[in-house]
């Protein structure tokens, strides 16, 4: 092998959070990018990386496309077969959970990004898991195996680093990783793409992100209801049919929005609303804070952190949304849109994460080199004939 290092990534086919760090690191590190799946769609028109994407067979496609549990026994069968690909680099940086069940070759180092342990197997399970119906009683059983499984695979990486110290916890507890292990990375976040030039304020709060159940945002829709306020809803996703149906008048999807767009609705927004259950980081916080727009997040997950109440932001409690926008329209917040756009700078940029990763990276590299330690003879050694050895050629 030569010094190489390459990203492997569970798929490539959307634009969340995981896609986002893959792309800036491979831009960083100049390197390539081995993918499950990618949707060409779904990515920049000005990317120069090298992805490749590992084959798939029928078997595993047709797993794939059912989701749920066989989604998640196909990955569990393609990752391993992608070791003559991952072989052939010193150092392989895995994101997400997925690509842990490839086996690596002895003197390579591995570096875990992990944006979360499994959700459904382990912060959310009691919640999510119906445990009453016989689907639900099977899932548990499926995923007591899997945790069981997850735990032989989480010992094959040298480091291990978390997007937030939430999930850096969620390692230690849940996999049992000493903490001396874990190093903690923020995401990146182009906080410079972001100005509350971009728009003038207007009269709207925003919800913008993916309409996914864990996503909450129907607590958003319905908080609306109550008010005498315009929401925009910009993203995609399997909840938007859903969510049209209960939304009222003020409430208005935009679908798919371009990056230009998104800073001109991060701007104009009055406030932007994040309610994600238990968040594992949270880029959307952070843009919109880069455009100089205050916070209103739910107290809960890494987004508790992330909004300074008062300041930059609110913070509210479940069923409690309707009552915190009254409050911020009544109080508002003491810091200046420069202000908020400045804090989201200094604690979140692109510059900070690619150099806290290049640390990891080069401390991994350093401390998996094997060495062996032997001691050479001085000059004009000679080294002594065993008596035995001495007397053996004289005997009949």
């Amino acid at each position: 092998m030569t010094d190489t290092i390459a990203i492997a990534h569970k798929d490539y086919d959307c634009r969340g959070g995981g896609e986002v760090f893959c792309r800036r690191l491979a831009e960083y590190l100049d390197c390539p990018m081995f993918v499950g799946r990618r949707n060409l769609t779904n990515e920049p028109d000005n990317s120069a990386i090298d992805i490749t994407e590992i084959p798939l067979s029928r078997p595993e496609q047709w797993m794939i496309d059912r989701g749920g549990l066989t989604r998640t026994a196909a990955y569990m069968l393609r990752w391993p077969a992608a070791a003559d690909q991952l072989s052939q680099f010193d150092t392989i940086i895995t994101s997400g959970n997925e690509p842990l069940w490839w086996v690596p070759d002895d003197d390579q180092t591995v570096i875990a990004y992990t944006h979360s342990t499994p959700r459904y197997m382990y912060d959310l399970f009691n919640e999510k898991t119906d445990f009453q119906s016989l689907t639900g009683r099977l899932a548990t059983v499926f995923y007591n195996a899997q945790r069981v499984l997850y735990e032989t695979n989480v010992n094959r990486p040298d480091v291990w680093v978390a997007n937030s110290e939430l999930v850096a916890r969620r390692i230690e507890r849940y996999w049992n990783i000493d903490e001396s292990q874990i190093e903690v990375v923020h995401p990146p976040v182009d906080t410079h793409e972001f100005s509350p030039e971009a728009a003038e304020t207007d009269d709207y709060y925003l919800y913008l992100g993916r309409l996914a159940g864990a996503k909450c945002v129907d607590q958003v829709v319905a908080a609306f209801d109550e008010l005498d306020a315009e929401l925009v809803i910009a993203g995609t996703g399997s909840e938007r049919e859903r969510l049209e149906a209960m939304a009222g008048e003020s409430v208005r999807f935009t679908g798919f929005v371009s990056e230009e767009r998104k800073r001109e609705l991060y701007a104009g927004a009055r406030a932007l609303i994040f309610p994600a259950q238990n968040e594992d980081f949270g880029m959307v916080p952070i843009e919109a804070m880069a455009a100089g727009t205050p916070v209103l997040g739910v107290r809960d997950g890494f987004t508790r952190f992330q909004v300074q109440p008062g300041e930059c932001g609110l913070l509210w409690e479940r069923g409690e949304l309707a009552e915190t926008v009254r409050a911020f329209e009544r109080d508002g917040v003491t810091w200046s849109e420069t202000e908020i756009a400045t804090y989201a700078a200094t604690n979140w940029s692109i510059g900070r994460f690619e150099s806290e990763m290049q640390a990891v990276i080069d401390e991994a590299t350093e401390t998996t080199a094997v060495e062996v330690d032997l001691e050479t003879p001085a000059r004009g050694f000679e080294c002594p004939i065993p008596q035995s050895a001495a007397t053996d050629g004289g005997t009949e």
